[in-house]
């Protein structure tokens, strides 16, 4: 009987023993592969950045261009061309292409023959196209991006692979990771595995593939919303298992298994950082997400138009957050939505005393593509605003381009509701993002926003800037009023006025201010026209302080 006790508790004894041990390999197998992931998901995002920046900017460098009219090739397109590449050296080459193949006119020589090493990708812009390539003449592979002016002739910019930087990888892994950029054809642009960087340190030795190299990959892929390419990384499972051994050595002491298994557990659970999605969600149920103004000057007369709502996130330390570091996550969750209804109830708030008695000034409020979904967008504002002294035509809604209307027959009968209220609608960020023209054609605008994008080109001496005149040209034959953004330089506010722009917001004028600031400065300038035909026009340089200047001449 004893020998039986003994026996049984000898095997309950193992049992208890290998349990845990089973356990905690299982668990630090999970732990490992999340590790790698994150690990593969940081540094893909990063380098799906990287890309989208370099492809960016020739859509940049063609923005800048009268790309609605076939161009001639001559010493002064080449000489732009060229100017081009200079100041941006990620692109290798710039010019004319014709036939898709055949690149003229360029930055760099008379000519040169470019041999397709995959199909033509077109992305969400239409006349934006892709593809890969082998220069003819140098044998260097990369992508061609050509914005499309007729139907032979493209704007061509020439990336080359050695632009796309794909490096961004955690030191513990940076010998065995692989990654490639692909066009979303599966088409390779670029890519580097442990093989490729031993040639290139090498390059005349004999490199043997390592199976450890291909076998048992935690992988991950990340595809760009913006434009169609994809990002893919890998690296071997036993090479990140092997940068975690320190914590196998802990949890296989026996003396210390249960001990370790909860520190463990806990420490994971303690060192785990909330989500940025779960902290955005906190912060608008502490309505910790706050309105700043930025002022909107006419600057036909010097007077106050009104203002532009930015949201801030001022957390429970004080610290002060930009939007850049929220507001995408906001928007593709679905929490921009819940954040702008804060901003709504904030600035109705904070402008109502003040907007009953300066009914000529105006508010304007983003909204985003999901606030399009339906109609609940009409009741809020009308529940809002309509027992504040914020009128509703001191409303302007805008509308941003960055992520498409999915139903533009929708949207446009809940703007037709919104205007119907009395409420204006602007188009923000005019010709940057998904919906161009035929917004402005179809959902029946007041107002449109001329983005910073265009304005930085109006450079000192410059006689005509394509976009800008355009924009104003389209919009003023669509009775809408023209506002520019990011206005910096006085050379940029001579321009605008000059060539009869509306309105104008920037840091020439002011930041975005807080309410109390925003406040002082509408009881300053927010007189009627009589009242401020007598005054001096105030240029702000800081939320707190003011310094008067005299009025300038209207063009």
């Amino acid at each position: 009987m004893n020998r039986f006790r003994s026996i049984l508790l000898m095997f309950l004894g193992v049992v208890l023993g290998v349990i845990p041990l089973f356990a905690a390999n299982i668990f630090m197998r999970d732990f490992v592969y999340k590790q790698g992931e994150q690990h593969l998901e940081q540094s893909a995002q990063r380098t799906l950045k990287h890309s989208e920046g370099l492809i960016q900017l020739a859509v940049d460098v063609f923005s800048a261009l009268p790309h609605y009219q076939v161009l001639e090739c001559g010493d002064e397109l080449q000489s732009r061309f060229r100017a081009m590449v200079l100041r941006h050296t990620t692109l290798h080459d710039v010019g004319l292409v014709y036939n898709g193949e055949f690149m003229y006119c360029s930055s760099l020589k008379e000519s040169t023959r470019f041999y397709p090493t995959s199909d033509v990708v077109i992305g969400s812009v239409p006349h934006l196209s892709y593809v890969a390539v082998n220069d003819g003449e140098t044998g260097k592979n990369g992508v061609l991006v050509k914005w499309a002016i007729s139907d032979a002739v493209s704007l061509g910019g020439f990336i080359l692979v050695d632009a796309f930087n794909l490096e961004f990888m955690q030191n513990e892994f940076a010998d065995l990771f692989r990654m490639t950029v692909s066009l979303t054809n599966s088409a390779q642009i670029a890519e580097t595995s442990p093989e490729s960087r031993l040639l290139k340190r090498a390059p005349f030795s004999l490199v043997k593939l390592d199976p450890a190299w291909t076998e048992n990959l935690i992988t991950y892929q990340q595809e760009s919303d913006r434009y169609p390419i994809t990002v893919s990384v890998g690296v071997p499972f036993q090479a990140v298992w092997d940068a975690f051994s320190g914590a196998m050595n802990v949890i296989n002491g026996l003396g210390i298994l249960i001990g370790a298994l909860i520190l463990i557990f806990f420490m994971r659970i303690s060192l785990r950082k909330p989500g940025q999605y779960d902290s955005i969600e906190q912060g608008i149920k502490r309505k910790e997400f706050i309105p700043y103004y930025q002022p909107i000057i006419d600057i036909q007369n010097g007077r106050l138009a009104g203002c532009e709502v930015l949201v801030r996130w001022r957390k429970a330390d004080g610290s002060i957050v930009s939007p850049g570091h929220f507001i995408d996550i906001a928007e593709a969750s679905g929490l921009a939505r819940p954040m702008t209804s804060l901003l709504m109830e904030k600035v109705a708030q904070d402008l109502s005393v003040s907007y009953s008695r300066h009914p000529h000034l105006k508010v304007a409020i983003n909204l985003f593509n999901r606030h399009f979904d339906d109609l609940g967008i009409v009741s809020e504002i009308e529940q809002t605003f309509g027992n504040s002294g914020v009128r509703f035509n001191q409303l302007v809604f805008e509308i941003t381009e960055r992520q498409p209307l999915e139903n533009l027959d929708r949207a446009r009968a809940i703007i037709a509701r919104m205007q119907k209220l009395g409420v204006r609608v602007a188009l923000d960020d005019a010709g940057t993002g998904h919906g161009g023209f035929a917004y402005l054609q179809k959902l029946g605008m007041n107002i449109i926003k001329i983005d910073k994008l265009f304005v930085d080109a109006i450079t000192s001496g410059c006689d005509s800037v394509p976009i800008v005149d355009s924009l104003r040209q389209m919009a003023k034959g669509m009775d809408m009023v023209v506002v520019a953004e990011g206005v910096e330089t006085e050379e940029q506010l001579d321009y605008l006025r000059r060539t009869g722009i509306d309105e104008a917001q920037g840091y020439i004028f002011a930041p975005p201010l807080p309410a109390r600031a925003y406040l002082e400065l509408v009881g300053a300038l927010g007189g009627d026209a009589n009242q401020l035909d007598d005054q001096e026009t105030p240029l702000i340089i800081s939320p707190d302080s003011l310094v008067t200047m005299p009025k300038t001449q209207t063009a």
